[in-house]
């Protein structure tokens, strides 16, 4: 088991702690698309083009902010292998999973016709990656319990 020091030391409790933020600031802003920004319907490769030259900003914040996130979560994945403890590793597994989920499925449901599967599993994603980086914040600061036992019955 890592001690608590060495693996604040490894950036991985900053990582996950900026990955957090991250997702909540995606979430406003995919929210934001949802309720406010129309997408045209359109072939998917002039949905490329228009997304980056006609007026997406938004679009493109959170499709940066998407990669972002995703790079991070590789980030995390392999501090984690360094940190030696299953627990943060499978959750950071988990978490790299979901970011991978939500992000291919937020591409399809924007240049795929803007189905609502792709919609519903880009949101599911989204919602295990909180969960996994949540799971993982606990993980990451739970401090190294070891209980003596005392066998001294006198």
């Amino acid at each position: 088991m890592m001690p608590m020091k060495k693996m604040m030391t490894n950036g991985l409790p900053s990582m996950v702690i900026m990955l957090f933020l991250f997702l909540f600031i995606q979430f406003l802003l995919g929210m934001y698309i949802n309720l406010f920004v129309s997408i045209p319907a359109a072939s998917p490769f002039f949905m490329m083009g228009y997304g980056t030259y006609g007026g997406f900003p938004i679009v493109m914040v959170h499709m940066f902010l998407g990669i972002l996130i995703g790079l991070i979560s590789i980030g995390i994945l392999f501090l984690s292998i360094g940190s030696g403890e299953k627990k943060i590793l499978a959750s950071a597994i988990g978490l790299f999973l979901s970011v991978l989920i939500a992000g291919i499925d937020g591409l399809f449901f924007l240049f795929d016709g803007q189905n609502n599967i792709n919609s519903y599993l880009m949101a599911t994603g989204f919602i295990l990656a909180m969960l996994f980086s949540f799971i993982l914040l606990l993980f990451v600061y739970q401090p190294d319990f070891k209980m003596e036992r005392k066998t001294n019955f006198n």
